[in-house]
């Protein structure tokens, strides 16, 4: 299982097409959010994990951001 949902954005996509292709990374950046937010401060995650749940999300909010522009 990948972590990170790759988007497959061509130049002559029209919009329609760009949207469907950002719909479920934006569900999954929707779902990995609610989940960091409804994390116990008893059951902290180390160091190393929080940082690749950041990366995830910060590399997918930028495939998206590269793929709308």
């Amino acid at each position: 299982m990948k972590s990170v949902i790759d988007i497959q954005i061509k130049a002559d996509m029209t919009a329609e097409e760009k949207l469907e292709q950002i719909a479920y990374p934006v569900e999954n950046l929707q779902l990995m959010l609610s989940a960091l937010t409804k994390m116990h401060l008893d059951h902290p995650l180390p160091g190393d994990e929080l940082t690749a749940l950041l990366n995830i999300l910060h590399k997918q909010v930028l495939d998206i951001q590269r793929s709308i522009n």
